[in-house]
């Protein structure tokens, strides 16, 4: 007698994978860790192979098996999910894109209308993460400042980061003041930085003849989410890249502090590992085509 196929099992593991680890599947499940691990030990012994990774820290982590595993089964169990839920009539693809908490924040999620009246048939999933991604995940699109954090996935950049010089109105100095290439105005003002970003300062630097010791932060923050809204609340100067302020700038929330937009940086995207398709195509080319006019 064939033993039965654990579909519940098969369930708990596609899970696991999508919100990446056996902590967030059982909050996801609304079971316990240990239920989720009971699952997996039974679906493994079903198909006598390890899933994930064994070793401290390691839960979430995918073996060449269960990335394979992933990789066939995981749309199909997604279309069972969408018939037993009554929305298998209006199908849809989801293309899970995995970027920066501010990237997200002040650049995607603004732009992201245009996307979905374009193509209502795909459902975009964003998650945030920095630093190095897991190549390896199942992500459909990475997207990364720095290329090496894309770890070995070949890289496409998609949009030139330029940063402007910002201030709340009520903290901005008279045009008078503010005459070429001269910043002495702004050593008598607060001045904001983010530790994520320390080189925006620096590289602010090096196009004004004021030394550097002039122009460092007098308040710092941990990131540039952070520093934005400390700018909007009139605590100080900040440089920022112009296309996370745009729409503070457009509602006078912020105001340019000078004219001159500093090349500091670039956007790369890259398609995770076997995970092409013409929606994460349709994706790649509407990102090209937002970029082109930030």
């Amino acid at each position: 007698m064939t033993t039965r196929l654990p579909l519940n099992a098969l369930h708990v593991f596609c899970t696991i994978v999508r919100e990446g680890g056996f902590r967030q599947a059982a909050l996801a499940l609304h079971v316990t860790p240990g239920a989720v691990s009971r699952q997996v030990q039974a679906l493994e012994e079903h198909l006598a192979q390890l899933l994930f990774e064994r070793g401290a820290g390691s839960h979430g982590v995918l073996t060449a098996g269960g990335r394979l595993l992933y990789e066939q089964v995981s749309d199909q169990m997604a279309g069972v999910l969408a018939v037993l839920d009554g929305r298998a009539s209006a199908r849809h693809t989801t293309v899970l894109v995995d970027t920066s908490v501010t990237l997200a924040m002040h650049w995607l999620i603004p732009q992201l209308r245009t996307f979905t009246e374009m193509r209502p048939d795909i459902h975009l999933q964003v998650r945030t993460g920095n630093g190095a991604i897991n190549p390896n995940a199942p992500v459909d699109v990475f997207i990364r400042r720095d290329p090496s954090e894309l770890r070995g996935l070949p890289g496409e950049m998609f949009m030139t980061e330029r940063s402007v010089l910002v201030a709340s109105p009520c903290l901005s100095p008279s045009i008078s003041e503010r005459v070429g290439n001269d910043m002495r105005w702004l050593n008598q003002m607060p001045r904001i930085g983010a530790r994520s970003r320390s080189d925006l300062w620096p590289f602010w630097h090096e196009f004004h003849p004021v030394s550097s010791e002039s122009l460092a932060p007098t308040l710092v923050f941990d990131n540039t989410v952070l520093a934005i809204q400390a700018a909007v609340q009139g605590l100080g100067a900040c440089v920022v890249p112009e296309a996370f302020v745009a729409a503070l700038l457009d509602s006078g929330s912020l105001e340019l502090l000078h004219s001159q937009r500093v090349e500091t940086g670039s956007y790369s995207f890259a398609i995770g590992r076997r995970r092409d398709s013409s929606k994460v195509s349709a994706f790649i080319d509407w990102l090209h085509e937002v970029s082109s006019v930030a």
